[in-house]
């Protein structure tokens, strides 16, 4: 991030999509510049990723250290640029390439401040403290997130609701899909 100013500009822009307020286009730097140091959040949130990944799931025996490592770390850049490609190449092929690339210092703003929400949601579940309210609060969290993304997407690309909605739950597959494709010879659920 080129300063703390971008990051509070970015909370703003946050902010102004919750309440579905079109305004919080302006709060981003839609430049292909803007686009690429939104990508520096992946070094930041990584312990976040790595926490949420560990408070649900366990290390499969027979998974060696260097499997994993490569395994969880090829599964972590891809969920953070597999889906921004695809933004891209869709932008191309519908001539809003630019507007796409302008659409991804919002999209990687919001995916980190959904991952922080999610590590909160974790580690609450695995305290217990709340019994299964955990469950239900991350239920309600993936369909704010297709909402939002869906509005975040229209906007910012000038396409329908539809495209957008089924651009976010492209999305949100794809990085399911790499969770099991990827992770699932590394990892395994508790069953207690």
């Amino acid at each position: 991030m080129r300063s703390w100013a971008e990051a509070r500009a970015a909370f703003t822009g946050l902010m102004l999509l919750l309440r579905f307020d079109a305004g919080f286009v302006n709060w981003f730097d839609r430049s292909p510049e803007g686009a690429r140091r939104s990508f520096r959040l992946m070094v930041p949130m990584l312990p976040v990723f790595l926490f949420r990944l560990f408070t649900e799931v366990d290390l499969a025996s027979a998974a060696t250290p260097l499997l994993a490592i490569v395994t969880i770390g090829t599964c972590y850049v891809l969920g953070w640029v597999m889906f921004p490609l695809i933004l891209i190449l869709v932008g191309r092929a519908i001539e809003r390439e630019t507007q796409a690339i302008g659409a991804l210092s919002s999209y990687n703003w919001f995916g980190a401040g959904l991952s922080v929400i999610a590590c909160a949601l974790s580690l609450v579940e695995s305290s217990g403290a709340l019994g299964g309210i955990p469950s239900l609060l991350f239920s309600a969290l993936i369909i704010a997130s297709l909402v939002y993304e869906t509005y975040q997407l229209h906007v910012l690309m000038g396409i329908g609701y539809i495209g957008a909605g089924i651009l976010a739950i492209v999305d949100y597959t794809l990085a399911q899909s790499l969770f099991v494709l990827l992770l699932s010879p590394v990892v395994v659920v508790p069953t207690s």
